[in-house]
């Protein structure tokens, strides 16, 4: 079995320049135009593989290699979209390998016993509209109905507008869901460093983290700043900032895997000669274990609360979002360590702390995951690389994973 590796490279770069930007990286939109050119694109490279191609009710983008013996089919594949000034491989990679994957297949042995599909996903990023796994979501039935009509982008389109200027109808979302699938494989850039720290080429995902977004209001009093003592303020900020320094020392204490990040923070009244009076922050934490999550939480929580109290600051907590660890199933855990091992690979079993489409269609299917290392760990940023090694090892072990659930 060959791994055609300058048309893998080819491939991503070809995907690379679609949705360029000026000042580097690439931006696909779930339905913009770079994003409908992707996919065009990948439709036209299964069609030359003779895949059976037929596109769902969201745009979902699916390649079938029909087996001899029937069943479920084996799914692999990943995202079409991109964050704003996106890299070059962050879910390209998954869909490019694994066409790559069944063709080396194909040549190789010839047809699947069971079905062999590549999956495009239409969207997981939320990086236009707030609403991540829209294409996994729609695939295992979870988007609600009206849902396409309530969120909307930046310039006020809503989704089933967008869907609309792209051919598809909201009301037939529904008929993307799909009961018939056995296993999906995704094979995914870590994102992170601990694979090249390890200098391991190969992770096997145990489970994909858990996480809780909060929002964080602390509440002071805004007064002069010029003529307010120090000991007499009830400065919002200052009292934020504690918290979020104590936000991060929660996180390190409790170790691997888990991560507490202050991703936003908004001072009101926001000028220069006024004692903040008003700050909101969000928190995005995460952990593998669910009750380790839930207690991260909590001491995040109690926290806040204490140093609000002890500053004499009102203070609020919402939480935004919240979902549980995903374990990957053991049958395609083994499977991938099995594959590595004909190539005398170690491998190094890590947690995802990242998202991903797997978590979704575990409800599903039997799902698993493979990392190839991110150099430096770039990862969402023009500079996210992988050596050209590691691509290789990555697609021939996603096409031995496949080789063992398919033929």
């Amino acid at each position: 079995m060959r791994i055609d590796l300058t048309l893998l490279e080819r491939r991503l770069d070809e995907l690379y320049a679609i949705g360029a930007e000026p000042d580097g990286g690439a931006y696909r939109p779930l339905y913009g135009e770079a994003w409908a050119v992707a996919c065009d694109r990948v439709e036209h490279w299964m069609r030359e593989a003779e895949l059976t191609v037929h596109r769902d009710a969201v745009g979902n983008v699916w390649g079938r290699l029909e087996g001899s013996g029937g069943g479920k089919p084996v799914v692999t594949g990943s995202h079409i979209d991109t964050v704003r000034r996106g890299g070059r491989l962050d879910g390209a990679l998954g869909i490019v390998a694994g066409l790559g994957a069944v063709q080396a297949l194909e040549a190789a042995y010839g047809a699947p016993q069971r079905p062999l599909e590549v999956l495009v996903v239409c969207e997981e990023e939320g990086s236009r509209f707030n609403t991540n796994f829209w294409g996994s979501r729609a695939i295992v039935g979870a988007i609600q109905s009206g849902e396409a009509d309530r969120w909307r982008d930046p310039a006020g389109v809503t989704l089933a507008q967008a869907m609309r200027e792209r051919g598809l109808d909201p009301s037939q979302i529904p008929a993307a869901a799909r009961s018939d699938l056995d296993a999906f494989v995704e094979l995914h850039i870590e994102q992170g460093s601990v694979l090249e720290s390890a200098e391991v080429a190969l992770g096997v995902v145990t489970t994909i983290a858990g996480g809780v977004h909060l929002q964080v209001t602390v509440s002071g009093r805004a007064d002069h700043a010029g003529t307010t003592p120090m000991d007499l303020r009830l400065d919002a900020l200052v009292g934020a900032a504690a918290m979020v320094e104590a936000i991060a020392h929660c996180a390190a204490v409790e170790g691997r895997p888990a991560v507490a990040t202050v991703g936003k923070l908004r001072v009101e009244p926001d000028q220069i000669n006024v004692v903040p009076g008003r700050v909101v922050f969000t928190v995005d934490l995460r952990h593998a274990a669910l009750e380790a999550c839930r207690n991260l939480t909590q001491g995040i929580r109690g926290i806040c609360e204490t140093l609000a109290t002890e500053r004499g600051l009102g203070l609020e907590i919402a939480t935004l979002h919240e979902r549980p660890p995903v374990p990957m199933h053991a049958d395609i855990r083994t499977a991938i360590e099995a594959a590595a091992s004909e190539d005398d690979v170690t491998t190094m079993a890590l947690v995802s702390g990242a998202g991903h489409d797997a978590q979704i269609l575990a409800s599903r299917c039997r799902v698993g995951m493979l990392f190839v290392p991110s150099n430096d760990g770039r990862s969402h940023c023009p500079e996210e690389a992988t050596d050209r090694s590691d691509l290789e090892l990555g697609t021939r072990v996603l096409a031995r994973t496949l080789h063992q659930l398919a033929y």
